[in-house]
């Protein structure tokens, strides 16, 4: 990877986490797009306050419909890393929200 490339992702990450409510909104927003009954939770070291920007910016979806096509949706309207999304059924999520300190969106 060029220098000029890791420059460009260095900043876009600080971006990011400069304005991080803003982005978590246009992701949850993204996703009651395709399902309006879903939750969406910021977990893992930005929840807990210890990320660097180095961190991805776990997202944990909640949701029955199809994990491809929520994924695909969710490319499509722009998130991208340092999003890392858990797509998981509701009952798979209790995993993710009885282990992590999670932050529902």
């Amino acid at each position: 990877m060029s220098e000029k490339l890791l420059i460009e992702e260095a900043l876009k990450r600080r971006e990011v986490f400069a304005n991080l409510e803003k982005h978590l909104e246009e992701v949850k927003r993204a996703v009651l797009a395709v399902d309006e009954y879903a939750e969406v939770y910021l977990f893992g070291s930005v929840a807990e306050g210890r990320h660097t920007l180095s961190s991805d910016i776990d997202i944990l979806i909640v949701t029955d419909k199809d994990h491809v096509m929520v994924r695909s949706a969710l490319w499509r309207a722009g998130v991208r890393p340092p999003f890392e999304l858990h797509i998981q059924t509701r009952e798979k999520a209790q995993y993710y929200i009885g282990r992590a300190k999670t932050r529902k969106i």
